[in-house]
């Protein structure tokens, strides 16, 4: 098909002996996966002029009639082609066709019986700039028509030299009047492990709270608030990685990465003897033994199966049985399981003890991670799709079928991409005015994201966490129509 963009075409078509004027009887249309069809039927021989514009198309038929049959206005209700006006213009009929995308299109006559056909396409992709929103930090939106229906996204291209980009953890704050009110009415409801110590919170609240300027949701949570996924902020790591799955990550040139993670971490008694460290900052199981930083709150909040190492400048300060106190300028190791006992018997207060945390990518060499924030699947390789949602062991709710998505990406530049694709099915009118997406599938946003000039990207947290905030407005579409609270965030500000 020929793409008709601010030019205007004459078609003639000359009938010998056109002795009166043709009448356009009928129109019809089909809705096809790959177009729309719009037939327009004479009863005889016809002349007729196109003017074509970026958003509409002028169909003028010389000297025609319009049979009682043929309304005003003709209402298709599709996102490409809305209506049509017809109108009387002296001796001529006027058919105005309003396009809702910049679509490819064909327009051609066939003869016995005489009509007009018109094809649009339904594929098509519309990048729109909202200029620069601050100084090295442009807002994009998105619109991709398919076969199977439109997708809609908005992005912020972020030049690094330009802003800082960083994650964010919810702040914690009080119980809201209704959550003080179930809590009275059900004293006997457990709290879970972590629940308070970390928080859930709007994604333009944890903008706000970090005095930046704009924002996208960040990894995955539990319902408590805790990250599910490795976690740096500011050189401090709050979380653990899960099947060393895909992060992004700053370095202290503030150089972006993504890579796959591992961790190497444990501790070394003054005797050599090594202890794996098995989490940090979530709840003990019956074999763990975790690492308590003063992110998690005042106290361990554990329970009394165990024993407890609180250390300070690498020696122990005290030795508990549970729940024990968290020092500001140190750390507690917690330890449960069969090594229990061991461990009680080669420590005392003021042993010397080395914990080691190493985070690893698999084949990158940043010198120093300053900020880091995991997600996955990886959508993009070295600017090839590349979806490893096998491989990261993701489950059916993130890696099949469409959905709300959030996504980050490097360019070649080394500028960031922030992504969010509205969810499916959302459908709102206001008179002619539609906004639907149907959401995308995770190789549908790695093509998105390679269109957008990626070359490495990977998914984060999607669904009813997708959401986009600029200075305290949200500028996409959550998929629960507000939005909802989330763990973490990615935060950007312009440089001072």
């Amino acid at each position: 098909m020929k793409r008709r963009i601010l030019i205007t075409v004459v078609f003639i078509f000359f009938a010998s002996g056109l002795a009166h004027a043709s009448t356009l009887y009928r129109i019809r249309f089909a809705y096809h996966p790959e177009k729309i069809r719009v037939v327009f039927d004479f009863d005889g021989a016809f002349t007729y002029l196109t003017r074509e514009l970026k958003d509409r198309i002028d169909i003028r038929f010389k000297k025609a009639e319009a049979s009682p049959a043929i309304h005003n206005y003709v209402e298709l209700d599709d996102l490409i082609v809305r209506y049509f006006a017809i109108e009387r213009e002296g001796e001529d009929i006027k058919v105005s066709i309003p396009l809702g995308e910049p679509i490819e299109y064909n327009i051609f006559y066939l003869n016995d019986p005489p009509r007009l056909v018109i094809d649009f396409g339904r594929e098509y992709l519309n990048i729109v700039s909202e200029g620069n929103i601050a100084e090295g930090i442009e807002f994009l939106k998105v619109k991709r028509g398919s076969s199977q229906g439109r997708m809609t996204a908005s992005v912020l291209k972020v030049m690094l030299d330009k802003a800082e980009v960083e994650p964010a953890l919810a702040k914690k704050k009080g119980p809201s009047f209704i959550e003080s009110f179930i809590s009275f009415l059900t004293p006997w409801r457990k709290t879970e492990p972590g629940e308070e110590h970390f928080s859930l919170d709007k994604v333009s609240n944890i903008v706000a709270d970090h005095d930046a300027f704009a924002g996208i949701n960040g990894t995955y949570f539990a319902v408590s608030g805790r990250p599910l996924g490795a976690l740096i902020i500011n050189q401090e790591l709050i979380s653990f990685p899960i099947h060393e799955r895909t992060a992004f990550f700053l370095d202290e040139k503030n150089h972006p990465y993504l890579d796959n993670l591992y961790i190497s971490s444990y501790f070394k008694l003054g005797n050599g003897v090594r202890y794996k460290i098995t989490g940090i900052n979530q709840g003990r199981g019956e074999n763990d033994l975790i690492m308590y930083t003063p992110i998690w709150g005042e106290y361990t909040e554990t329970n009394r199966r165990g024993i407890e190492l609180v250390v300070v400048e690498s020696r122990v300060r005290e030795i508990n049985v549970s729940n024990s106190k968290i020092p500001a300028d140190g750390y507690v190791l917690s330890a449960s399981g069969p090594g229990v006992e061991t461990l009680a018997e080669s420590v005392e207060i003021g042993s010397r003890i080395e914990a080691y945390i190493k985070v690893i990518p698999f084949s990158t060499s940043p010198r120093k991670i300053i900020h880091l924030i995991s997600g996955g699947p990886r959508l993009l390789k070295n600017g090839r799709i590349y979806v490893s949602k096998h491989g990261e062991r993701f489950k059916m709710d993130v890696a099949k079928g469409r959905a709300a998505r959030t996504a980050i990406g490097i360019t070649r530049d080394r500028e960031l991409l922030l992504v969010t694709v509205d969810g499916p099915l959302r459908r709102e009118r206001v008179g002619r005015e539609f906004n639907t997406s149907l959401g995308a599938s995770l190789e549908e946003l790695s093509n998105l994201m390679l269109t957008l000039g990626a070359v490495e990207a990977m998914n984060l947290d999607g669904g009813s966490s997708s959401t986009m905030v600029i200075e305290d407005r949200v500028v996409n579409n959550p998929t629960g129509k507000s939005q909802r609270g989330v763990s973490n965030a990615i935060i950007v500000r312009p440089k001072i």
